[in-house]
């Protein structure tokens, strides 16, 4: 699907970015929902669309009973603006190898170490795992030489 980008680096899923055209596409496969993360991932992120009337059955979410390692993996989605994710490899020594710009309507989830830069002035939404544990807890940055 054009609308959903996987960017992949030694066979892992670095990000996947969900932008508008993904919903005209869900159209044309008659689809009310399509899920683009696999099922592994801490975060599941799909695309819905409905129709006039659709309805869920109310429901609670059953809490899991225990996380071991558990990958922290973030969502963005960009109101407005141009950004750009570069993307690194703790696998590869932290090296940058990769980068993806998104724009005004798009979403990502990213599955690797990052840094992100304003292109332009931009707006976006964060989804993170919580809860927030402290800076000195939550981040481990990226030595400048390892660029």
């Amino acid at each position: 699907m054009g609308g959903v980008k996987r960017i992949e680096h030694n066979d892992k899923i670095l990000a996947i970015v969900i932008s508008p055209p993904l919903f005209s596409e869900l159209q044309q496969k008659n689809k009310e929902i399509e899920f683009f993360t696999p099922n592994e991932f801490p975060f599941q992120m799909g695309a819905h669309r409905w129709q006039k009337a659709k309805k869920i059955t109310e429901h609670f979410h059953l809490p899991f009973k225990r996380l071991d390692n558990f990958p922290v993996q973030e969502f963005f989605y960009l109101v407005s603006g141009r950004v750009r994710i570069d993307l690194y490899d703790e696998r590869e020594n932290d090296a940058k190898v990769s980068e993806i710009i998104v724009t005004a309507g798009d979403a990502v989830v990213l599955n690797t170490g990052h840094g992100m830069e304003a292109l332009e002035p931009s707006q976006m939404i964060e989804l993170k795992q919580g809860p927030y544990r402290g800076k000195e807890l939550e981040k481990r940055f990226i030595e400048k030489a390892a660029q």
